[in-house]
């Protein structure tokens, strides 16, 4: 009983502590603002690994696995787990110039359905869209090699959605090397993180 008395008077303190003192009145802490922030904090910048030509209507990403030692290398452009999101507008042609700095481990890419997490192994590498997916990706010895091998892939982003970019040689992407890929339907495009 008296432990109970106890927990009782240390949530009361709590939220007496939090409570009380002005109220903030500034614009701010309006009704939607944080909505107002989040939307702008959220909207895609400038990477100098992503180019678009909207004339053209074509979008080209430098993707370089192992750019820096984040992840223990097993990155693209130094993210991983989807902590940052490549984005493209709807109906572009998309390059992938993929290029594997890792000194020791093959890589690759492909544009898989978004997921929470990755299987260590796939079973199949059939890409999201047509074409999008390096050779011999899921292969541990004939995926891209490492030490500045080089690969490159084209296709249409026929369909707005979320999507990512991963490495689908054994053990890659279960362990974090794949970040996002956002096709706008409102013609954003650059880098979100």
């Amino acid at each position: 009983m008296a432990r109970q008395s106890i927990i009782l008077t240390v949530g009361v303190v709590t939220l007496l502590g939090c409570g009380g003192g002005e109220v903030d009145d500034s614009p701010a802490s309006a009704p939607g603002a944080d909505m107002q922030t989040d939307a702008a904090a959220s909207a895609p910048t400038p990477a100098d690994w992503i180019s678009v030509d909207a004339a053209a209507r074509t979008a080209t990403v430098t993707l370089v696995a192992a750019e820096t030692d984040a992840n223990n290398r097993w990155n693209f452009n130094g993210h991983a787990n989807g902590e940052a999101t490549v984005v493209v507008p709807v109906g572009y042609t998309v390059t992938i110039n993929f290029e594997n700095r890792d000194p020791v481990h093959y890589h690759s890419a492909g544009v898989l359905a978004k997921a929470a997490s990755y299987p260590p192994i796939f079973d199949e590498a059939t890409p999201v869209f047509d074409g999008a997916i390096t050779s011999n990706a899921t292969s541990m010895s004939e995926a891209t090699a490492p030490g500045g091998g080089t690969g490159s892939f084209t296709f249409v982003a026929s369909e707005a959605g979320e999507y990512s970019l991963v490495s689908l040689v054994p053990a890659n992407a279960v362990t974090g090397m794949w970040i996002g890929l956002e096709v706008s339907a409102s013609g954003d495009s650059g880098l979100r993180d």
